[in-house]
This record gives structure tokens, C-alpha cells and sequence, in this order.
């Protein structure tokens, strides 16, 4: 029997409790309950097989986990021997438990087989203890990470204490393995798997640092190939984060991931050791970081409370999910931007041990410390660092995500301005769809015409107005010479080029350009009437969707 209550093995509630009745058990995971005891109460869980005694599990909610038909029944007897208030069974073995249960004066509550053991055992904890239960409520964001690295690694995942107790897993229930499953609904490693453990020194080398060790599979013991990473706070081990291999090979980047999500555990898992509040703690974080990007308060005051000194140099990286306009409400949009901070989140730890990753103006925006005495990343790096997590973001979450490496600040103080830089590019970078990462360096020049043209447009009395005459005429009539103006403008004359862009024949296209001269006098061997027609065409044409943003100097 795995005795899985948060409240002590006696069964009784810390606060002295009654229990929970089997309705309101049965009500809270989706169940049906198949025979009903009326007075009985749930006051613990305890995991059973068919042919196992039970010993004492008085108040207990038996879960007859890899059991069916006649099987059940079995279980349901045992329960009934040991004093057990009700059995959870699968829906397909209903009718034999419940004539058992009937018989053995024990609830029955019948399971749907798409609801999970793990996820059963959870729901009760949480309402028989729930002051005393680390789960979803508690640690939620302990379950997001985890659901984070199942996504990215796809493995089964869960994350221990240094006490080897479960406190978050993810992933698909049905690629689970035995010492899985047994880790999570008992919720704590089965001794023999920890024993081999040890023997192959695999929390030896977890405790020294933050090598990732590959724990080969062993068929006879249940156990498939997983990785494991030890999450730190200092020089201490506070716990584990593993990731199993399901039904396919893990990710290639499976091991960088893990890297990431343990650093970013830390936090979590310390304000465990002394009982803290986590939910707390990980907010202000973000807090500070999103301080730090706006300039809002002292940027070496927030340096020393995140970590980072303040002569350190940051890259910032600036990401865009693209959602659509139509398709998510707002709650959706904030699930999808919280998910897609997970998975950035854990990109940017494995990069950077304190790095910093937080939203603002509706998009994401990563802050990567130089390490004291590095050399800068060579070229192209965090280029191909943002590629991995725009691809990331565009598996996971199918949405056409962009990023702008936006430079590096040469001190804290300097982050803001370049975050304006991220902010400006990826509102240029957006007129492309196909290019899914650009640096600043390769956006200038559109950069630059950009904040020209906001310039100008400010200014109304700076105007060609030949050209602002023939753009009112094609609204009036109709016709499209301001905009075959605008592309043979952008194609260097090329007749046959723009025509093609305009889907027109190269003819078509010479007669409207006698057309433009004609009404205009537009002189086209002139580059500075070039040079203002095409501002003055941008501008009028509304080639730049909104108002464009300050050129940052």
C-alpha cells in the first residue's frame, strides 16, 4: 500500500476535521459514484493493487490503480477489511466494484478513463489537506514550468525537493513509466530506483553542479532513459528537475532546456526549504526586471536586488508573438503570452544564469548579462539564440513570432534605450512576415526612413504637392499611377521588376508613368524629386501601418 496523504499516517486531519464526503469527492474529479455510504468520510489517499493487504485505512480513499473487472472487486474487499471509507475504480469495472462495495459496506466511485491516477490523488489532497498539500494551488508556478519543459523536451516531466518528494510533474500520463507514476501518486521515489541511483553516482555528480546526467533506461525495473538536472541556490542542492523520454526520443535541446528550467527553479524550490510563499517571490521578480527595461526606478539598485552589477553589459532581445487581431479574448491572449514567457524563460536561464525576461507593450523582451570579464558573444550569436526561441515559439504555439536583437547596453542604465530599439524594429520587422529574426543593425535603414517619415509627417507644410495632387486623383478616378509610381521608386527604375510586383504588363506600367509626368511634371532623372516623391508616397500611401514611433538615436 503507498500511503499518500498530506496530513500524517493516522488519517486524521490536522484541523480536526470530519473529512469530505464521497459526493463532493466524486463531484471534484468527474466521477460517478457507483454506491454510496452515506456517513462515510475521506480523510486520506492510499494507492492499491489487487492481492495487496491494506493494513489499517480507516478514512481512506482507496485508488485501484492497473486494476479492472474482477480484480476491483478484490480491491474493493481489501478495502473493506481494512476499514476504508470508499474505492476509486475505473468506469468499465463499475459494475463489479459496486456489487463488492455493496457487499463489503464501502463506497464506490467510478473514474473516466480520461481523468489521470496522478491528477485524482492531487484533486483529494487538496480538499482532505489542503493547508498542508504542495499542489496546483500552491505550486502552480511550479506546474507551469514543468508543463513548459514537457512542451519543449517532449518528455514526461516532474520536479523534486531534496527530499526526493514530487512536488510538480507534466507531460502525457500515458508515456509515464512505473517509477513515474509511483514517484507521483505516491509522491516520493521508489526506494529501490533511488538506491541504483546513488549506486551509479548520479546525485553525486547532480550535487556538484549543473551537469545534466543521463540516467539510461533499465526495462526491468520500470524505467525508461530520462535526464536529470539539479536545481541550486548557492552552493546547496535544493532539489531535482527529470525529464523521462516517452514514446519518441527527446528533443535535441533537450538537455539545454533542462539546464534552463532548473536555474529558474531556484527560487521556487528555496522559498519551499523555508516554507515561503513562491507565488510571491517570482512576481516581484519580474517586477524589477520590468523596472529595470523601462528605467522606471534606479537601474543598480534593481542590479543588486536581481543579481546583475551594474557595469555589467545586457543584451536585449525583443520578441512579438503576432497574435491576430480576431480569434483569442483576452484571457486567451494572456494564457498564450504567459506560456510564451515559460518557454522564453527557460531559453534565456539555459543561456544565461541570470538572465531576465519580463513583458511590456505586449511583447517579450529577454535581457542577457554578459558574465564579469567575458568576451562580447561573437557574431551572430544571439541571432541564433533568438532563431531557437522564435522556432520554439512558432512549434508550440503556432503563431508567427518575430524577434529583434536589439543591441547590447554598455551598463544598466543604457537597457531602456535599447529596448526602444527592439520596440522600433519589431514594428518595421512586422511589414515582413517570412524574416522571423533580424538584428537592429540590419533594420537601419528602414529604421531610418521610418523616423524620417515621422518627421515629415508632423510637419505639413513640408510637402511635394504635385505628388500629393496625384494620389486625391487616384482616390477620386480610381486609378493606380501613385502606387505604380511608388514601386518603379522602390525598383531603381526596373520597368519589368516593379511591373511584375504590380502584376501589370511592363507596358501598362511605362504608360502610367507618361501619365505621372504628364499631370505632375515630376522630373525622374532628378534624385531629389526621387528621393521626396517616394516620402511623399509613403506617407500618403500609408505604407506604415500606425503611428510611427521616435527614431531612436
Amino acid at each position: 500500500m503507498s500511503e499518500t496523504t498530506g496530513s500524517g499516517g493516522d488519517g486524521v486531519r490536522a484541523d480536526g476535521g470530519p473529512g469530505v464526503s464521497l459526493r463532493r469527492l466524486a463531484g471534484a474529479v468527474g466521477a460517478e459514484v457507483v454506491e454510496d455510504r452515506g456517513s462515510a468520510r475521506v480523510r486520506r489517499v492510499v494507492i492499491a493493487e489487487a492481492g495487496e493487504e491494506l493494513g489499517d485505512a480507516a478514512g481512506a480513499l482507496v485508488l485501484a490503480v492497473g486494476a479492472s473487472g474482477e480484480a476491483c472487486a478484490e480491491v474493493v474487499e481489501a478495502a473493506g477489511r481494512a476499514g476504508a471509507s470508499a474505492v476509486a475504480v475505473r468506469s468499465g469495472s463499475a459494475r463489479e466494484a459496486g456489487r463488492a462495495g455493496a457487499a463489503w459496506g464501502v463506497g464506490v466511485i467510478a473514474v473516466p478513463g480520461g481523468v489521470r491516477w496522478d491528477e485524482v490523488a492531487e484533486v483529494v489532497r487538496g480538499l482532505v489537506a489542503p493547508g498542508e498539500v504542495a499542489g496546483p494551488q500552491r505550486w502552480g508556478d511550479l506546474f507551469a514550468l514543468a508543463q513548459t519543459v514537457a512542451t519543449l523536451t517532449g518528455g514526461v516531466v516532474s520536479v523534486e525537493d531534496s527530499a526526493h518528494r514530487v512536488l510538480a510533474y507534466a507531460g502525457a500520463a500515458g508515456q509515464a513509466d512505473a517509477v513515474r507514476r509511483d514517484s507521483v501518486l505516491g509522491r516520493n521515489c521508489p526506494e529501490p530506483y533511488l538506491a541504483y541511483l546513488r549506486q551509479e553516482g548520479v546525485y553525486r555528480r547532480v550535487r556538484e553542479g549543473e551537469e545534466v546526467v543521463e540516467v539510461a533506461e533499465r526495462p526491468e525495473a520500470g524505467a525508461r532513459r530520462r535526464l536529470v538536472a539539479g536545481v541550486h541556490a548557492g552552493n546547496r542542492l535544493f532539489g531535482t528537475i527529470w525529464v523521462q523520454e516517452g514514446s519518441g526520443p527527446l528533443a535535441e535541446r533537450a538537455a539545454s532546456v533542462l539546464r534552463g528550467a532548473a536555474r529558474l527553479a531556484g527560487t521556487q524550490l528555496l522559498d519551499h526549504y523555508y516554507q515561503g510563499d513562491a507565488a510571491a517571490r517570482v512576481p516581484s521578480r519580474a517586477e524589477l526586471a520590468h523596472g529595470l527595461l523601462t528605467g522606471r526606478f534606479d537601474a543598480a539598485a534593481l542590479g543588486a536586488h536581481l543579481g546583475v552589477r551594474a557595469g555589467a553589459r545586457v543584451a536585449v532581445i525583443a520578441v512579438d508573438l503576432r497574435e491576430p487581431e480576431e480569434g483569442l479574448d483576452s484571457l486567451g491572449r494572456e494564457a498564450r503570452q504567459a506560456e510564451a514567457m515559460g518557454i522564453v524563460s527557460v531559453h534565456a536561464a539555459a543561456y544565461r544564469r541570470n538572465a531576465l525576461v519580463t513583458a511590456a507593450c505586449g511583447q517579450i523582451y529577454a535581457m542577457l548579462p554578459e558574465p564579469p570579464g567575458a568576451n562580447p558573444p561573437p557574431d551572430g550569436a544571439l541571432t541564433r539564440w533568438a532563431s531557437e526561441v522564435v522556432g520554439a515559439l512558432r512549434r508550440q504555439l503556432r503563431t508567427p513570432a518575430q524577434a529583434v536583437v536589439a543591441g547590447t547596453a554598455d551598463r544598466l542604465e543604457a537597457v531602456p534605450e535599447v529596448k526602444l530599439r527592439g520596440h522600433a524594429g519589431l514594428a518595421v520587422l512586422g511589414r515582413t512576415p517570412s524574416r522571423a529574426v533580424e538584428s537592429y543593425e540590419g533594420l537601419a535603414g528602414a529604421l531610418m526612413v521610418r523616423g524620417v517619415l515621422g518627421l515629415v509627417a508632423g510637419r505639413p507644410e513640408v510637402r511635394f504637392p504635385a505628388v500629393g495632387a496625384l494620389v486625391a486623383q487616384d482616390a477620386e478616378q480610381g486609378t493606380e499611377l501613385a502606387r505604380s509610381l511608388l514601386a518603379h521608386l522602390d525598383a531603381f527604375g526596373d520597368v519589368a521588376g516593379a511591373a511584375k510586383r504590380l502584376s501589370v504588363h511592363p507596358n501598362t506600367l511605362r504608360y502610367r508613368l507618361r501619365r505621372v509626368v504628364e499631370l505632375t511634371g515630376l522630373e525622374l532623372d532628378d534624385p531629389e524629386q526621387r528621393l521626396a516623391a517616394a516620402l511623399q508616397l509613403r506617407i500618403s500611401l500609408g505604407e506604415l501601418p500606425g503611428q510611427s514611433p521616435p527614431f531612436p538615436g
